[in-house]
């Protein structure tokens, strides 16, 4: 009976590997095979050191040409190695040679671009995944088996090998913790491959699981003296090295952003960008965002003053764009502190503008309304063309609304709405317009809400209903605002004259009245005088609730909820009501309201609302419960799925 040949070369195979496995670690065989051959645990001083790694064992009786292995892996045993936690070593030996190649598998398929429907990918192992007893004792030197990014170079001719050594010692020196450089193929790997064209000008492709950038260093030559330096250097930025270090810098930004930050910090008072396609590239958001996470903020920020400093005034504003993205309320001051010192430090009337308008977001977004005001009306004064651009008048009409200005606030909007959104813009400094194509109607809706605010009910229903056909994303306050439009049309209070003090002297006598019946008219006489009234509204809710009036009391609540939208008391108070009602339509809406309005921690103020009714405990335990539940419900919904038509009042 004959032995097959492949038997024979997965025996010879076996030999050859497990010679140069040390003799003080245990090399357990896994059997059956599940897609790994071996478990090794790694010992020191015949104490186990808790390291363990997989080995796949591929042996072939190939022609070894050029110190290299071919092999063709499935997609399918790639997944699985990378949804192991174990890091998998995958061994290749050559029986005919005795040359044993190693490559971890772990993140091996997320570096390779695999098209759909792709079954397999075959894998060239250089002479750089060789590997032997020695090499298997650095993998164990690691901190942790695969905690750190592995660099795989490719570099053949003597001026890749020399700019590779120039590279390396800046990875070495900013990056001591996080890649080891002593083992070039961990399961995390950073892939430095170099080829020289004719013109000896070096192509160089940086490879990580997420990054792919390959670039061209032109007209280097072997007597460049940076490249012989015996000691590293770490302002030595020149015209050949700049771009590597930035897309490296870049590459490993998420394994260790600090040092990322820092070689950047150097890098970029030497880069010159040339489109904002670049800009994108440096990814400000995902920096920030790493910052933040790794509580790495005055690094970035420190990154951000090298840009105003190398007067980078176009990246600084892309930058600037990531600060007014994420919101994050620690970030404001250094806003201010950076646009504030470029405004010191710089004539350019354009640069100027930009500057002043966007210290007038920061502020309109803290509610100091004057002084985003006057920040606004410096960047028209810098820039003339503001007036040609919507989201100026849009900015201005919001500060003139929150002072009660509604009819100049609706003007405003109107003008914002008759400027195309980008007529009137240069070519720099200018503001970053994120297009959302779900706010293209939004000015609709706020022209909306100026009329709802001058009692012109009609016109504000029109503008509603224009903003809900039209838009995708629809807020429920301006639902429920627009259902009070058309119940205030039935009970034909629309566009009366707001006569405000005879509404308040209306209020007065109504605290005087002596019957619950004559508080109920006097109110109605101050909400007919006014109906934009909110204090009568909220009196007359009190008044009709008492009454047993509920429906009537759950709407002057409502009213009240959207007239006067700090006062969560009137929208706890038409929320409970809807509730005892079962009025399942309104009380989603309420619900849904309640959190668009004031966000997550609205359940805990509504909880202190129930605390304080004299109902049992046990009531107030199931309510809170109840309520709970049906806000993370509600939050999911679509917000025109709740839309209310009316309360028949």
């Amino acid at each position: 009976m004959e032995r097959p040949e492949q038997h024979i070369t997965e025996t010879k195979s076996q030999r050859i590997f497990e010679r140069i496995v040390p003799f003080e670690w245990v090399c357990r065989e896994i059997k059956p095979d599940y897609g790994v051959d071996y478990l090794v645990e790694i010992f020191e001083n015949n104490k186990s050191t808790g390291k363990t790694f997989f080995v796949q064992l591929k042996g072939s009786t190939q022609n070894i040409e050029n110190n290299t292995f071919e092999k063709q892996f499935t997609t399918d045993n790639l997944n699985y190695y990378k949804s192991l936690s174990i890091p998998v070593l995958i061994v290749c030996v050559s029986v005919t040679s005795n040359q044993i190649w190693g490559i971890w598998a772990n993140n091996l398929i997320d570096s390779k671009k695999i098209k759909k429907n792709q079954k397999s990918i075959s894998i060239s192992l250089g002479e750089e995944y060789l590997i032997d007893e020695k090499v298997l004792l650095k993998i164990a030197s690691d901190p942790y088996l695969s905690d750190k990014i592995g660099i795989s170079v490719k570099a053949k001719g003597d001026i890749e090998k020399l700019f590779n050594q120039h590279i390396i010692s800046w990875i070495e020196n900013y990056y001591t913790d996080t890649v080891s450089t002593k083992f070039n193929n961990l399961p995390k790997h950073l892939e430095l491959n170099y080829s020289t064209d004719k013109l000896n000008n070096i192509q160089l492709e940086i490879i990580t699981s997420t990054f792919s950038k390959k670039l061209e260093i032109n007209n280097i030559s072997e007597q460049e003296s940076f490249l012989y330096k015996p000691l590293f250097d770490n302002n030595d930025i020149n015209d050949f090295n700049k771009k590597a270090l930035l897309f490296i810098a870049t590459a490993l930004a998420k394994y260790d952003i600090k040092s990322s930050l820092e070689i950047l910090k150097k890098v970029i008072v030497n880069v010159d960008f040339d489109s904002t396609k670049d800009f994108i590239f440096l990814d400000p958001v995902g920096l920030l965002v790493l910052a933040n996470t790794k509580n790495e903020l005055e690094s970035y920020d420190k990154f951000v003053l090298a840009i105003i400093d190398s007067k980078q005034f176009d990246l600084f504003f892309f930058f600037d764009l990531a600060y007014f993205s994420l919101q994050l309320p620690n970030q404001k001051d250094s806003r201010i502190k950076n646009l504030t010192r470029i405004i010191e430090e710089n004539q350019d009337e354009k640069l100027l503008g930009t500057c002043h308008y966007n210290l007038g977001n920061i502020y309109k977004s803290e509610l100091s309304s004057n002084k985003a005001i006057d920040c606004y009306f410096r960047a028209r004064k810098l820039q003339p063309d503001y007036l040609n651009r919507d989201y100026w008048w849009r900015e201005i009409a919001g500060l003139v609304f929150s002072k009660g200005h509604y009819l100049w606030a609706e003007r405003m909007c109107k003008k914002s709405l008759k400027l195309d959104i980008n007529k009137g813009v240069g070519k720099k400094y200018d503001r970053m317009i994120i297009d959302n194509p779900s706010e293209h109607f939004l000015v609709t809706a706020l022209i909306g809400d100026c009329l709802f605010f001058q009692g012109k009910f009609n016109e504000a229903n029109k503008a509603f209903e224009q903003y809900f056909k039209f838009s995708s994303s629809i807020s429920q306050e301006w639902i429920l605002k627009n259902m009070i439009c058309q119940e205030l049309m039935e009970g034909e209070l629309d566009n009366v004259k707001l006569d405000r003090k005879q509404s308040l002297k209306y209020c007065e006598d109504a605290i005087k009245a002596s019957t619950i019946e004559d508080r109920i008219n006097k109110l109605k006489s101050a909400v007919n005088s006014n109906p934009t009234n909110g204090l009568a509204w909220f009196n007359l809710g009190v008044a009709q609730d008492k009454e047993g009036k509920h429906k009537e009391a759950m709407f002057s609540f409502i009213c009240t909820s959207l007239l006067q939208e700090w006062d969560k008391e009137a929208q706890f108070n038409a929320l409970t009501i809807s509730f005892t009602s079962q009025d399942i339509v309104v009380m989603q809406s309420l619900l849904l309201f309640l959190h668009q309005k004031h966000g997550e921690l609205i359940i805990n103020d509504l909880s202190a609302y129930i605390m304080k009714k004299n109902i049992p405990i046990e009531g107030k335990k199931h309510l809170i419960a109840g309520f709970k539940a049906m806000i993370d419900e509600v939050k999911t919904m679509h917000n025109t799925s709740s839309k209310v038509s009316g309360f028949n009042v």
